[in-house]
C-alpha cells in the first residue's frame, strides 16, 4: 500500500490509540464490573469511531464537478474565457441554444504559453435546447475558452466545468 506523510501520521495515531486502549483494557474491565451499568464508560465502538475520525482527517477530498462559469446571452458570435482550477485535469464546456432549425458551431480552446489560442475540439450542434458537451481530459493549461458561432442571433447558454 502506498502511503504519504499524512496517511502515515493518521495510521500511526490509529495504531497508538489501539495500543493504548488494549493496554488499559484489563484495568477498565475491572472498573466497569465494579461500576453500575448506567455509568458512561467509553466502549470499544466509541474508541473505534474516534480512531476512524483521526484517519478520516488524513484522507483526501473527494473529486467532483465544479462549475467555473455559467452565462446566457442572445448573440450570433460569442467568445468566453475562464481559468482552470489548480489540480483539476478534466475540463468541459456544456452548451445549448434555441433557434428555428439553426446550428451552432462550437470550438473549445486553450491558450498556450506563448499566448496563442489553439482549438482542441470542435462541434456543430443543432439549436434544439438540448445541452451538449465538449470534454478534454489531462488538461494542464491555465486559460481555457469557447467560441459559439451562429448564422443569426439566438440565445446561447453555456457552463464551463472542471473535475478534480
Amino acid at each position: 500500500m502506498r502511503t504519504n506523510l499524512a496517511t502515515r501520521a493518521g495510521l500511526l495515531g490509529v495504531a497508538s490509540a489501539a495500543a493504548l486502549s488494549l493496554a488499559s483494557a484489563p484495568a477498565q474491565a475491572a472498573a466497569i464490573t465494579q461500576q453500575a451499568p448506567t455509568a458512561a464508560a467509553p466502549s470499544t465502538v466509541q474508541r473505534a469511531a474516534a480512531a476512524e475520525a483521526v484517519f478520516g482527517q488524513a484522507a483526501a477530498k473527494r473529486a467532483k464537478w465544479v462549475t467555473l462559469k455559467h452565462e446566457s446571452k442572445r448573440v450570433n458570435n460569442w467568445s468566453v474565457v475562464w481559468d482552470r482550477k489548480y489540480g483539476h485535469r478534466v475540463m468541459q464546456v456544456k452548451a445549448r441554444c434555441w433557434g428555428k432549425g439553426q446550428t451552432m458551431n462550437t470550438a473549445f480552446e486553450y491558450r498556450n504559453r506563448w499566448g496563442a489560442w489553439r482549438i482542441m475540439k470542435k462541434a456543430k450542434w443543432p439549436c434544439d435546447g438540448t445541452p451538449r458537451y465538449l470534454r478534454v481530459t489531462n488538461a494542464g493549461h491555465k486559460k481555457y475558452g469557447a467560441t459559439f458561432t451562429l448564422s443569426h442571433r439566438q440565445t446561447v447558454e453555456y457552463w464551463a466545468q472542471s473535475y478534480g
